[in-house]
């Protein structure tokens, strides 16, 4: 059994990438059909355009376009329309978003309508709007993902100017990364430390003024390196903006951590010291509970796990829990990241420690991936516990932070793992 249509493809990453302006907002022109888990996924993320939580009016929206989902209308092509097709519906419903007064709108073709020939570069006049006619629908869901952003900034183009010292943009972080925003804020705080400023987060959150005053920042970091790399290959080429390029893949795990800031540090020249002393206040915090579990013989050391996740974050995540808690990886998938996923089956090939490839069907104690992956492990039998790391995530209620990497990511990683292996009745 494959579990490849659980994975985000390219058109969600596309969408998701429009849907990452968040005062913008993106049509799809296509069926019913291509709009409800985009609609879900964005307004999940943010449900006002203005920022905060409300409840939700489900008549709010309730007539054609939205089918009461505030976010992501489509112009629900059918039967006929796929033979005539349906600019006249696309028009009436650019018209309606065009009243809500966004900063630009973004209009992508479903597989169906480009299969049609749908000309949606026509539609649009007064507001900065991305057309995107034919995606490469089978593409990965990074790719897609970068193919909106560089629309974006070609279309709203950042305005060159000289860079502010100390400021930074995140590259490579979606709304579709586990706890996006917490994410961020956990960046934000362990940055901060070290006297640096977030400009904009690129692709999640961000503004169309964002947009015009990325080209502002000292520097670029990538966050989660398949997300990101092509569009900061595009700042350093267009506006000159140095890139900082992660050596230990995503941000998780306290070396990599480390090693994150140090690297962002040097090229801005700015001093470290207060964010690695946090850093080893969660490591000192981290090994008084492993000496606690290992006084009552509960030992993570020798335990396996698998992985079944992007590249980047398989080998940080991997070489974390091997080098810090002694456990031991049986089987890592990589849907994206191939350069990461290499590199992971190299370092523990050289230490003697064969890898499957199919993190699904391997046997394991711990599976590290998403909710949906987790969950199908779990039901299957092939794993005793589970940490979610990437979306979509379980349907939790989450009151505190949960940020998937940073260091509040990295403590979060550990509660999870050391949890399961103290759930001694999991492992009878």
């Amino acid at each position: 059994m494959s579990l490849d249509n659980e994975r985000p493809e390219s058109l969600l990453g596309l969408i998701a990438g429009l849907e990452g302006v968040a005062d913008g907002y993106t049509i799809i022109h296509g069926p019913t059909g291509c709009k409800y888990y985009p609609s879900s996924v964005s307004e999940s993320c943010y449900r006002t355009r203005k920022g905060g939580t409300v409840s939700r009016n489900l008549f709010e929206m309730g007539s054609r376009y939205f089918f009461s989902q505030p976010r992501v209308p489509c112009t629900y092509l059918d039967m006929g329309k796929f033979v005539t097709g349906g600019k006249d519906r696309l028009e009436d419903l650019y018209a309606k978003v065009e009243k809500m007064g966004p900063s630009v709108i973004g209009i992508v073709n479903s597989p169906g309508a480009s299969l049609i020939g749908e000309d949606i570069g026509s539609v649009g006049r007064g507001i900065p709007t991305v057309c995107i006619d034919h995606a490469d629908y089978s593409g990965t869901c990074s790719d897609g993902f970068q193919d909106a952003v560089l629309a974006l900034v070609d279309r709203i183009r950042p305005e060159r100017k000289t860079p502010r010292k100390g400021t930074v943009n995140l590259v490579g972080i979606s709304i579709l990364h586990l706890n996006w925003n917490d994410t961020v804020e956990d960046l934000r705080n362990l940055l901060a430390l070290c006297g640096i400023e977030i400009n904009c987060v690129i692709g999640a959150g961000w503004t169309a003024e964002d947009i015009r005053r990325s080209a502002e920042a000292e520097a670029n970091i990538l966050v989660y390196p398949e997300y990101g790399d092509r569009v900061a290959d595009f700042y350093e080429r267009e506006y000159g903006i140095q890139t900082v390029r992660p050596r230990e893949g995503a941000p998780i795990g306290f070396d990599a951590l480390e090693d994150w800031v140090i690297s962002l540090c040097q090229i801005m020249k700015r001093d470290p010291t207060a964010a690695l002393e946090e850093i080893k206040v969660c490591r000192r915090r981290a090994a008084g509970c492993i000496r606690t579990m290992e006084s009552c013989h509960l030992l993570p050391k020798g335990r396996t796990f698998s992985l079944y996740c992007d590249g980047s974050t398989a080998y940080a995540v991997s070489r974390f829990l091997y080098r810090y808690l002694g456990m031991i990886p049986v089987a890592v998938t990589c849907p994206n990241g191939e350069r990461w996923k290499d590199e992971t089956f190299s370092f523990f090939g050289s230490k003697g420690i064969p890898l499957s490839d199919d993190a699904l069907h391997t046997e394991t104690d711990v599976i590290i991936a998403g909710g949906a992956i987790c969950s199908s492990a779990i039901s299957k039998g092939t794993a005793l516990g589970h940490v979610d790391i990437e979306g979509p995530g379980d349907k939790t209620v989450n009151v505190r932070a949960e940020p998937a990497i940073g260091l509040g990511g990295t403590m979060r990683l550990l509660d999870g793992v050391l949890n399961t292996i103290a759930d001694r009745q999991r492992f009878r």
